[in-house]
């Protein structure tokens, strides 16, 4: 089982961050229900258990959908405070997450600046809780979990994930221009030759962009 998030409060005091307004929290909660929420199915028989065919599946395109893969898959552990940028289209907005990803599950306690809770996603291979006064009750958790774990976990099994759906994930790594960008790793996510999703992996940052969608956010490791 996942401990649970430690508090964070005293980590935010020392730091600025854009302050959210009643208006922007009403924005934010629009954007984010835009580019998360698509079709969602109930239920698909997996290939044994690297899936949870009991969770819905995620519509990585109009027609084509993934279920989420099993917390053993995490491609390492992660554990801290990070900032999260997000636009989409012409508009963008800030918040704070203090994420745990781990073979035991995904866990993202998200904030202002303040250390005001703006909701909570959990993910136990099981169950996905989506815990919030802020969002609509109706945005699924589950494709949130799913763009992390785009991020976070094994390449081989996010590979085989998708080619299961009839589509592709690529790597990019090793290139002189990646590397001298700061760059580890780019991930890709096509539908034949229509690229999807881009994943940029950075030391401490990861950026992700659905061009399908239209949204981008990027995920920063603070400093505690």
């Amino acid at each position: 089982m996942m401990k649970k998030a430690r508090p964070v409060v005293e980590c935010l005091r020392s730091r600025r961050v854009l302050s959210l307004s009643k208006h922007e929290t009403t924005f934010i909660i629009i954007i984010l229900s835009l580019f998360l929420v698509s079709c969602a199915s109930t239920k698909k028989v997996a290939d044994g258990n690297k899936t949870s065919a009991k969770l819905r599946s995620v519509y990585v395109t109009n027609t084509k959908k993934v279920n989420l893969l099993q917390p053993a898959a995490a491609g390492g552990v992660f554990e801290g405070l990070q900032l999260l940028n997000g636009s989409f289209g012409n508009s963008s907005f800030s918040l704070m997450s203090y994420s745990q990803i781990d073979a035991q599950g995904i866990s993202l306690s998200l904030m202002n600046d303040f250390g005001t809770d703006m909701g909570n996603v959990f993910y136990d291979g099981d169950k996905v809780i989506f815990d919030s006064a802020y969002f609509p009750k109706n945005l699924p958790g589950e494709y949130i979990i799913c763009d992390i774990q785009n991020a976070f976990y094994e390449k081989a099994a996010l590979r085989e994930n998708y080619e299961n759906a009839g589509l592709e994930f690529e790597v990019w790594n090793g290139s002189d221009e990646i590397q001298a960008a700061g760059v580890s790793e780019t991930r890709l996510i096509k539908d034949g030759k229509k690229l999807i999703e881009e994943i940029v992996i950075k030391k401490d940052t990861v950026k992700i962009k659905n061009y399908l969608r239209g949204y981008e956010y990027s995920l920063t490791k603070l400093e505690e």
